[in-house]
Formats: structure tokens, C-alpha cells, sequence
């Protein structure tokens, strides 16, 4: 296995004396690597701010206090540190494979349960206790803030929409974010929970991964609609068809069928702008600019 072509985190990775093959996965905000078998190591990626480092290591803090409320580890911060110009955080090994990985190889009943599990955790994601006297996000370097969750759900769909490309310019904001309820009650949303962004072992999630810049406070239910809307083919590779008539099938028994489709296509305006990102963006055009 070789180092990525990314300079700055070949030499952050030397200097920490971590090999290629240490690699444990990677996603939109930083490269993740085994440091030894109790502590990994996150590099954040060139241009990440000390100030984003700073705002996720705060709200994981505060998630800390209510972890006991949910039957999986979330992560935690134990020290941040500059190696060779690059933020890099030091954080416990959580127990695990990725789900991706396990939903490769599980199959029948076994993968029933692990499907199961896995919504269920994006479920309980609203237990880890937030209090903001307002809806919006929690990491944001220029958040939006608002006074309902209806009011956040428009603005957060047009400023993303704006950015993704002259075919999406058409689509109305105020229209997808209308679909929506208000919510019930101010809570945590994840917003990212996705198979990739879990840990599990045998049919059991042990670890709910990523509380990133797009975590906020807002409807809770949000959650597990969108960890169904994440089975699709182009986010979630190792789902299969099954897979995706089981989570509908969870949805309904939950009273949740209703607000899938809305929460779907919210979803996809709000990643609508994410174009570096293309099998994801293919998701967005498929569900809202279905040919």
C-alpha cells in the first residue's frame, strides 16, 4: 500500500512514524490511520481551519455528557496538534469494522440484524443531548441559525442549490422545505450517518462515527430517514435491494413512511452542492432531476 498524493499528509504521517498500510479510512474533512491499537489519528485535509478542529472538538464534548443515553461510542478528542502544517487529532480507537465493510460480507438473517441495528442507531442519535435556543447548524464556520426548523430547512436548500450547478437553478427552496413538518422539538441531527460513517460488530453498531461541520440542531427524525435515503446504490455501494425493502419497510413500522420521499429530496438539494463529490452528486440529479 502506498501514501496518498497528498504532500502535506505524507509528511504529517512520517513524522508520526504511521506506514501507508495503517490506513483505517477517509472521508470529506480529514484522512484516518491507526496510530497504535488503543489511539487513531485524524489529518485534516489542506485549508481546514483550526477553528472548524475546534468547534467539532467542543460539540463531541458536549455529546460526551449524554453518551450514556445510547447504546454505541461516539468519538472524542484527546489532543489536537500542528504536524508539519497539517491538523492532526488524537482520538481513541473505537470498537469496530465499518459497516460498509461488514454489509460486503453478511448475508441472511445476520445482515437482517446488522440493517436493523443500523437504523436504529441513526434513530437514537437525538438521545445525545443538544440545548440551542435556536435551529441550525453547530459547526458551521458561517452558520444559519433560525427560529423555526422549516425556516433553516429553506435556506440551508437554497444556499446549497445555488452553488450546484445551472440544471438544479430551477428547483424552488421554499417547495422541498415545505414538504417537511416543523419539528417536534429541538434536537441533534447527524445529518451524515450513513453505513460509512458507522461501526459495527456482528449485527450489532458499536460506534456512530463523523459528527462533523454539518451536524445541527433541528428534527431528529431527520436521521434515520436519511440513513434510508444513504442505502442507495451511489452512497452506499454493499446495499443491495433487500437491504432498501427492509429499511422501507422499518420506516412504516415507525410512522415514518410518509416523510420519506420529502426528506429525500431535501437531502439531495442540501448535498446538491457538493460537485467534487461525483457519484453523490449522480445521486442528487437522480432524485431531483430524474431524466
Amino acid at each position: 500500500m502506498r501514501f496518498p498524493e497528498d504532500a502535506g499528509l505524507v509528511g504529517a504521517l512520517r513524522s508520526l512514524d504511521i506506514a501507508p498500510d495503517a490506513l483505517l479510512g477517509h472521508g470529506g474533512e480529514a484522512w484516518v490511520y491507526a496510530l497504535d491499537a488503543e489511539r487513531i489519528v485524524r489529518v485534516h485535509h489542506a485549508g481546514t481551519v483550526r477553528e472548524t478542529v475546534d468547534h467539532r472538538t467542543s460539540l463531541l464534548a458536549e455529546l460526551a455528557r449524554s453518551v450514556d443515553a445510547v447504546p454505541f461510542r461516539i468519538p472524542e478528542v484527546l489532543e489536537i496538534n500542528v504536524v508539519d502544517e497539517r491538523i492532526v487529532t488524537i482520538e481513541p480507537r473505537l470498537p469496530g469494522r465499518p459497516l460498509l465493510e461488514l454489509l460486503r460480507e453478511s448475508k441472511g438473517s445476520a445482515r437482517a440484524a446488522l440493517l436493523r441495528s443500523y437504523l436504529d442507531a441513526a434513530a437514537r442519535i437525538g438521545d445525545l443531548r443538544v440545548e440551542r435556543p435556536w435551529y441550525g447548524d453547530l459547526a458551521q464556520s458561517v452558520p444559519i441559525h433560525t427560529g423555526s426548523f422549516r425556516e433553516y430547512l429553506r435556506r440551508r436548500a437554497a444556499q446549497s442549490l445555488a452553488g450546484a450547478g445551472p440544471d438544479f437553478a430551477r428547483l424552488d427552496p421554499d417547495a422541498l422545505a415545505d414538504a417537511l413538518p416543523e419539528a417536534e422539538a429541538p434536537d441533534l441531527v447527524h445529518l451524515d450517518a450513513f453505513p460509512g460513517n458507522m461501526l459495527g460488530d456482528g449485527s450489532a453498531v458499536t460506534a456512530v462515527l463523523d459528527f462533523g461541520v454539518i451536524a445541527l440542531v433541528g428534527d431528529r427524525r431527520l436521521d434515520p430517514l436519511a440513513a434510508v435515503a444513504y442505502l442507495a446504490p451511489n452512497i452506499t455501494p454493499t446495499a443491495n435491494p433487500t437491504d432498501r425493502a427492509l429499511a422501507r419497510e422499518w420506516l412504516a413500522e415507525r410512522g415514518l413512511a410518509e416523510l420519506y420521499e420529502p426528506a429525500r429530496r431535501w437531502l439531495a438539494a442540501f448535498w446538491s452542492i457538493a460537485r467534487d463529490d461525483r457519484r453523490l452528486h449522480e445521486w442528487c440529479r437522480e432524485v431531483l432531476l430524474p431524466a
